[in-house]
């Protein structure tokens, strides 16, 4: 039994049969035509499905004017024709150049459904976000007029300007940073030393006194026991001061580090300041590399200002020019029609193929 699939690959295999079997009759009428007895080839077409090809035997056929029928290898004259019956073989390759692909009505795209027939939700589903376009967009078509008042040039200075700005606050604030943290060190050593003292003190009292109780008729004992309560008293009061005057200096430390974070050389400068001033309450003294560390924080402070303004007159001056736009004109597209007009007057069409793209990313842009 020849299925459905068979009958199809065999289709464009029988059509090219069909075409040769003519063409082969049609040679045996020309041999025939002066002649009384005619001989027809009887033509036996075999078809491989398997391997896709088509076999053509003839086996000639003798038959005269006015006879119905032929008898197969005979004539009237009681020879035969002798001979090899020509054989022609045709592959699939052949058969598919002269007959088209038929699309198969079941993969034909039917809207609705799946490859299995099953029903499945259309693409443009109700309930969906739709933005509502005009009829007609415009948009101008301008000219920026800095490029004819050296606008690069002033931008290109503002933004050297600004770059050298920062690179001078960076280094400014990171002066200011060093000198308060020597500052701050500075402060912590001199309160350490303070209260070592009011310690000795402390102890050389309590000494003094014990020897001044153990002899209470011993005058010179007791003189001494003074004197070294008023020296403890002195050195707990100093070690005190040099205490609050760390928290001070430790604090502003603190502020120096956190305006510093933020690129205020100006806040870290001035912290840096509070912390040297609170240092040298609590009895610091800078060395030399101190007084380098505060000298270049006040220099590096001052070269970052300078550099700010700078950048700032830049700026200012770039900002005089800007937003110098000339206005062309205006381009007019009807999205319905396709007309565009420029001023009011028609685009040609060689303009108007280049602005009609233009036109159509828009309304691209528009519609995602």
């Amino acid at each position: 039994m020849i299925t459905r699939r068979m009958r199809i690959r065999l289709l464009p295999v029988a059509a090219l049969a069909v075409a040769l079997l003519c063409a082969l009759a049609a040679r045996g009428q020309d041999k025939a035509s002066g002649a009384k007895t005619v001989v027809v080839p009887r033509t036996h077409i075999q078809v491989d499905e398997k391997s896709g090809t088509v076999t053509v035997t003839e086996t000639p056929q003798v038959s005269q004017p006015g006879q119905g029928g032929a008898m197969s290898g005979t004539t009237t004259s009681g020879t035969a024709p002798t001979g090899t019956a020509p054989r022609a073989r045709i592959t699939e390759k052949d058969c598919r150049r002269v007959v088209r692909h038929q699309a198969r009505a079941d993969v034909t795209y039917k809207p609705g459904v799946d490859v299995r027939g099953k029903p499945v939700a259309p693409a443009d589903m109700a309930g969906g976000f739709t933005i509502p376009l005009p009829d007609v967009f415009e948009f101008n078509v301008t000219k920026d007029l800095r490029a004819y008042l050296d606008g690069p040039a002033e931008q290109l200075a503002a933004d050297k300007a600004a770059a050298l700005a920062a690179q001078k606050a960076t280094t400014a604030t990171d002066a200011a940073v060093a000198s308060a943290k020597l500052s701050a060190e500075g402060a912590q050593t001199a309160y350490d030393t303070k209260k070592t003292a009011a310690t000795n003190a402390q102890t050389a009292y309590e000494a003094a006194q014990a020897a001044a109780d153990a002899a209470p008729t011993d005058n010179t004992l007791k003189t001494a026991a003074e004197t070294a309560l008023a020296t403890a008293t002195t050195a707990q009061a100093a070690a005190d001061s040099a205490a609050s005057s760390l928290a001070t200096a430790n604090t502003a430390y603190t502020a120096t580090q956190t305006a510093a974070n933020t690129g205020d050389y100006s806040t870290a400068l001035t912290q840096a300041q509070a912390t040297l001033t609170a240092a040298k309450a609590a009895g610091y003294t800078q060395d030399a590399t101190a007084e380098t560390a505060s000298t270049t924080a006040t220099t590096t402070a001052s070269a970052a200002t300078s550099a700010h303004t700078a950048a700032l007159t830049a700026q200012e001056t770039v900002q005089k020019s800007a937003n110098m736009e000339l206005n062309i004109g205006t381009v007019r597209y009807n999205i319905n029609t396709g007309a565009m007009t420029f001023n009011g007057k028609p685009i040609n069409d060689a303009a108007m193929g280049d602005l009609a793209a233009i036109c159509q990313e828009m309304l691209a842009a528009k519609k995602r």
